[in-house]
């Protein structure tokens, strides 16, 4: 990637984050419905045509960009040989350095949905494309016999980060590999509760 792709990759980060804030902002405001493309273009200080560049209606503008890997992390993952859970979580790791996300709007988000609890199905929709990565990489590692199994494990280390990631919202101690460390020991609780026998 060359420097300028860089400072444009930036910069439309950047861009489509202002725009899930003044979408949010709006949204904490006014309530969902009250939220319209050209306020939220208004609150941004953008034109609705640049709207439209990054996001096609209100809902997206709010749930902002879908995390997905990038193809560093895709090759990283090819060549890594720990543990199955470990290394997915590394990808993870990967995606949030790179992308840096912002606790204040992560804040906003969890506000949102504690106002709003039927917008949840969107906001863990956006989550679709990064589970089918991780299921697909779980998969050059057990095999297509074993897809259900991997499905099952994108899932849960899904869940396990975005219960993390609210953790981290509240939490100034907290930074990026913290959150990472949180989701994946969520998983080996829940493993040993799953193997604990009854007494």
């Amino acid at each position: 990637m060359t420097p300028s792709s860089t400072l444009r990759d930036r910069r439309r980060m950047q861009t489509e984050r202002e725009i899930q804030v003044a979408a949010l902002r709006i949204a904490l405001r006014d309530g969902y419905e009250a939220v319209t493309t050209e306020m939220i273009a208004a609150e941004a200080g953008i034109s609705l045509r640049t709207f439209f560049n990054y996001y096609p209606n209100k809902e997206a503008a709010i749930v902002g960009r879908r995390p997905q890997f990038g193809d560093r992390t895709l090759a990283w993952f090819q060549s890594a040989s720990g543990p199955l859970v470990d290394d997915l979580f590394e990808a993870l790791r990967q995606i949030l350095e790179d992308k840096q996300p912002n606790r204040d709007t992560t804040k906003m988000v969890d506000a949102l949905l504690s106002q709003m609890p039927e917008l949840v199905p969107a906001f863990y929709a956006s989550l679709q494309i990064l589970k089918d990565q991780m299921a697909d990489l779980a998969v050059s590692r057990l095999g297509e016999q074993a897809r259900p199994d991997a499905e099952m494990i994108a899932e849960i280390v899904a869940h396990a980060t975005a219960n993390a990631f609210r953790r981290w919202a509240h939490d100034e101690t907290m930074g990026v590999d913290d959150l990472v460390r949180v989701a994946r020991q969520q998983i080996v609780r829940v493993g040993e509760m799953i193997s604990k026998r009854s007494s």
